[in-house]
């Protein structure tokens, strides 16, 4: 008998450690995917496609059905967390120069909100700022 793990921060985080496996992960989260034409898209070979597959799944983040995977509830919230953290790699820069004016001048938290609402556009990094306290 297998024993199975618990599903855990540390066990999503290193199913979707790599980009191969981000780029899965957004493929089938997109619509839903026969694995057939998901494969063909992928440069894995069938062995390292379907242990990523099954890790996905294994961590509660898709299920299968009818020869098709779908996103899970819990991998939907995986999802979005995922697109947030490529947005802000995206926006790295900008957060970086608000840490660098926030540490250099002794600016009133005002002046601070009006910085990061002219440097960031996305609202979702925008609000996780403004919000929620160092």
């Amino acid at each position: 008998m297998t024993k199975t793990k618990g599903i855990t921060v540390s066990n999503v985080l290193k199913s979707i450690s790599d980009p191969i496996s981000v780029e899965l992960f957004k493929s089938v989260s997109a619509a839903g995917s026969e694995s057939s034409a998901l494969r063909s898209k992928t440069k894995l070979s069938r062995r390292q496609y379907y242990s990523r597959l099954s890790g996905f799944t294994r961590n509660g983040m898709l299920s299968r059905k009818n020869g098709r995977n779908y996103r899970t509830t819990f991998g939907k919230v995986v999802y979005y967390t995922l697109m947030a953290i490529e947005d802000a790699v995206v926006n790295y820069y900008k957060l970086k120069a608000i840490d660098s004016i926030g540490l250099s001048f002794d600016i009133p938290q005002e002046e601070h909100k009006k910085i990061i609402d002219n440097l960031i556009t996305d609202p979702v990094i925008r609000q996780i700022l403004l919000t929620r306290k160092n």
